[in-house]
């Protein structure tokens, strides 16, 4: 059926989606990390 190949590149959508998300918690992290650090010289 044709709507197969859809929903394997549905599966794949998803999962680069959740591969962005986590790169940008990630960075998210490492710059809350900066912040934090920032603080102790004030």
């Amino acid at each position: 059926p044709p709507h197969q190949g859809d929903v394997a590149q549905i599966s794949r959508v998803k999962e680069a989606r959740r591969e962005l998300e986590e790169l940008f918690h990630r960075e998210m992290q490492k710059e809350s990390r900066q912040f934090d650090g920032w603080d102790e010289y004030e």
